[in-house]
């Protein structure tokens, strides 16, 4: 695990901590693999139902994906940043475990049946933006500020990265983001549907809890299929069979759960539900 990935449970939710100051919290691939680990190993543990994603810092959440690193290279290694799947001399689409950390990092949040919230503190740059636009819910701070910078950096663009900004915020917006590359702030991503909540940077963690408690005491198997169902229809746009029997497969566990019986049952008592997650 790398010293610049910190975590820690508490109750029912796990905080991931982003913490490398020095390089104002730019991930690196290091880090990038250590948060998909950090969110696979509980995908089956049922005390945690939720996750955080913050960082450390004074002013920057992070800079982006840190392309002086021993990662980046050559154009080769650009391309395996924005092509998925790309290998030199071979467009066609390789095993999954050859996905890119930036493009896996943003699979794995979709995947995972956890609700994974952004608590974003601080300037936030680049790939660690498209990142975090796929957690289910992001909280930004009402001073920090937000930039795509490609345009400006003379470097191109991965298709699903734009085609998932396209999806949040509509092509507008994408153009206007991209196309200008300048600098955004708290108001502009409210309107633009970037982020849902927009606080005091001293708060954001704090109401990132509270609200990840709210949602964590509807029923996990419930979230899940729900969480599944909508990204899947983003991701597609449209579904095809195997979806559909995924999606399928999710709704019956959710209805032959002991959960669904206990949602019954308390909305008849009147009282609030204890979901087990089974």
């Amino acid at each position: 695990m790398s010293d610049f990935v910190k975590y820690e449970d508490t109750e029912d939710i796990r905080i991931i901590t982003i913490d490398r100051p020095d390089k104002k919290n730019a991930v690196n691939e290091e880090m990038l693999l250590d948060i998909c680990t950090l969110i696979e190993n509980i995908e089956n543990d049922e005390k945690i139902r939720s996750i955080i994603i913050t960082s450390q810092g004074d002013k920057v959440f992070s800079a982006g994906y840190d392309i002086s690193s021993n990662s980046v290279n050559s154009k080769e290694d650009l391309l395996k940043i924005h092509l998925i799947n790309y290998e030199p001399g071979n467009q066609q689409n390789v095993s999954e475990d050859k996905m890119h950390p930036l493009m896996k990092t943003s699979q794995v949040i979709m995947d995972s049946s956890k609700i994974i919230i952004a608590a974003i503190n601080g300037h936030i740059y680049g790939g660690t933006l498209e990142i975090l636009l796929n957690c289910d819910f992001r909280f930004f701070s009402d001073d920090s500020i937000f930039c795509m910078p490609p345009a400006k950096l003379g470097i191109f663009y991965n298709y699903n990265g734009l085609k998932n900004f396209i999806n949040k915020i509509g092509i507008p917006n994408t153009k206007k983001i991209f196309l200008t590359g300048e600098k955004f702030d708290s108001k502009d991503a409210i309107q633009m549907g970037l982020v849902d909540f927009v606080y005091n940077k001293e708060k954001i963690v704090e109401e990132a809890i509270k609200f990840a408690k709210k949602i964590s005491s509807n029923a996990p198997l419930s979230l899940s299929s729900i969480k599944k169902s909508i990204n899947v229809f983003e991701k597609n746009q449209e579904i095809d069979q195997k979806s559909y029997d995924e999606i399928k497969s999710s709704i019956l566990k959710a209805i032959n759960s002991n959960d669904f019986l206990e949602g019954q049952k308390a909305f008849k008592e009147k009282r609030s539900p204890k979901f087990s997650g089974k």
